[in-house]
C-alpha cells in the first residue's frame, strides 16, 4: 500500500502519538474469521476457503519488513513513495481464541462448542478493551475484504490501515470464506449471504461486549454484500439501535453490489443502522465492469450521476447520512485494474483514513460536489491541500 499522501510532506506524522512500548515492528493484529481451520491435507497453514459456519476469534503476529528493521526504519521507510527496499508484510503466528458463543447454531456440531462457550468472546473482548484503554481514538474499524483472497489477505491489509492511523483504537479483519480463484466468483457471491449473518453476531458483540464507543465498517469489492447484508438483518430485526456502542460510519468500496439490492437495503432502513453510509464509486472499475458483464445489471460502485434518473438523485440526496464519493479524478485511482483504489490511491486513502479518524464530512474533507443537484461528491486538483487544511481546523477545535 502506497503511503497515503497526506503525509507526504511531513506536516503529519501518523506515528507521533505511538507510546514507546508500541513502538516494534511486530504487531498482534485481533482477527475474526468464519472460515473453516486447516487441517492435516490442506495446503493452507490456517484456514481454508471451506464456510466454517461459526465465527473463530483469535490474534495474529505481523512482521513489518525483513525482520531487521528497526521502528524508525520501518517507519520512515512506510511513508516514503518509492520505497527502496520494499515494505513488505508477513504473518509470523497465529492463535486462534476459539468460537464467539453468540454464532453457535442449533446445527453445530457438538463436538465443537467448548466447555465454556463464553471464555473466547471474553478473552477477545479484554484485548479489544485492552487496547482501547491505551489509545486516544476509542472506537473499533471492521475490514471485510473483497473475493478471490486467502486468510491471510484481509489481516496484512488491516494491519496497514491500523499502520497508518499511528496503531490508535482498535482495526479487526473480518475473514470469510472467499476462494483465491477467479472462477470461484459465483460460489464467493453465494458464500456471502451466510457470512452476513456471522458478520451481524460479530458486530452486535463488539457493541455489546466491549468499550467501543463506536464500531465502524469498511467493506470492499465482494465483501460490501457481506457488510450490506449484515446491517440490512440489523435494520429488520426492530431494533437496529441497539444497546451499547454505535455503528459509526460504514464505507462500501468497488462495490459489486446491484444497486436493486441497494434499493431494497435503503428500503429495509438500512440507513437507519449507522450515524453515516458512504459508497465509494468509479467509472475505470475494470473488476466491476467484469462483475456487469456477468450479471448483466449495473454495480453499486459504477453509480455515477450521469446515469442516474432525476428521481433516484432526489431520493439520494434527501437521505443526509448517505453520502456517494465519485474517485475517477483521485491520483492514481485507475492504478492495475482501478478496483483496489482505497489502498492504491494515496489521495483515496488519505480520505479514507480521515474519515475513520475524524468522521469530518466530505466537505469539510476537501471534497467537492459533482453538481449541486446531484448527491455525488469528487476530488479536485487541490484535495490534498485541502484536506490538510481540514485536518488542522478539526485538530484546533473549529
Amino acid at each position: 500500500m502506497p503511503a497515503p499522501a497526506v503525509f507526504a510532506d511531513g506536516r503529519f506524522d501518523p506515528f507521533s502519538g505511538v507510546p514507546d512500548q508500541g513502538r516494534r515492528i511486530e504487531n498482534a493484529i485481533l482477527y475474526a474469521t468464519d472460515r473453516d481451520p486447516a487441517g492435516p491435507g490442506d495446503p493452507e497453514p490456517h484456514y481454508t476457503n471451506r464456510r466454517g459456519n461459526l465465527v473463530r476469534l483469535g490474534r495474529a503476529q505481523v512482521l513489518h519488513g525483513d525482520g531487521t528493521l528497526d521502528w524508525n526504519t520501518a517507519t520512515q521507510l512506510s511513508l516514503q513513495q518509492d520505497r527502496k527496499p520494499p515494505y513488505r508484510l508477513r504473518l509470523s503466528a497465529v492463535e486462534e481464541l476459539g468460537i464467539l458463543g453468540r454464532s453457535v447454531s442449533p446445527f453445530t456440531d457438538p463436538k465443537l462448542l467448548p466447555a465454556d462457550p463464553g471464555a473466547a468472546g471474553a478473552d477477545f473482548a479484554a484485548a479489544v478493551n485492552a487496547r482501547l484503554a491505551r489509545s486516544d481514538n476509542r472506537d473499533v474499524i471492521i475490514y471485510v475484504h473483497g473475493f478471490k483472497v486467502p486468510f491471510e489477505n484481509p489481516l496484512l491489509i488491516a494491519t496497514e490501515l491500523w499502520h497508518f492511523m499511528g496503531y490508535d483504537g482498535v482495526v479487526i479483519p473480518y475473514s470469510w470464506p472467499a476462494t483465491p480463484r477467479l472462477l470461484a466468483y459465483f460460489s464467493d457471491v453465494e458464500t456471502t449471504a451466510l457470512s452476513a449473518h456471522l458478520l451481524k453476531e460479530f458486530i452486535q458483540f463488539l457493541r455489546t461486549d466491549t468499550d467501543a464507543q463506536r464500531v465502524h465498517i469498511l467493506g470492499f469489492s465482494a465483501g460490501t454484500r457481506v457488510v450490506l447484508d449484515a446491517l440490512s438483518m440489523l435494520a429488520m430485526s426492530g431494533n437496529p439501535g441497539a444497546d451499547g456502542a454505535r455503528i459509526g460510519e460504514v464505507i462500501l468500496v468497488g462495490s459489486d453490489v446491484d444497486t436493486g439490492l441497494f434499493a431494497a437495503a435503503l428500503a429495509n432502513g438500512v440507513l437507519q443502522t449507522s450515524e453515516r453510509l458512504t459508497v465509494y464509486i468509479s467509472g475505470i472499475d475494470g473488476a466491476l465492469r467484469f462483475a456487469n458483464m456477468v450479471f448483466g445489471r449495473e454495480r453499486l460502485g459504477q453509480l455515477l450521476d450521469l446515469d442516474m434518473p432525476e428521481h433516484v438523485a432526489a431520493t439520494l440526496n434527501a437521505a443526509d447520512n448517505l453520502v456517494l464519493i465519485d474517485v475517477t479524478d483521485a491520483e492514481d485511482a485507475g492504478a492495475r485494474s482501478g478496483h483496489s483504489y482505497f489502498r492504491d490511491s494515496p489521495w483515496v486513502s488519505s480520505d479514507i483514513l480521515a474519515t475513520l479518524s475524524t468522521r469530518l464530512g466530505p466537505a469539510e474533507r476537501g471534497l467537492v460536489r459533482a453538481q449541486p443537484s446531484r448527491p455525488l461528491w469528487r476530488y479536485p486538483p487541490d484535495f490534498i491541500a485541502r484536506l490538510q487544511r481540514g485536518l488542522i481546523r478539526a485538530a484546533d477545535g473549529q
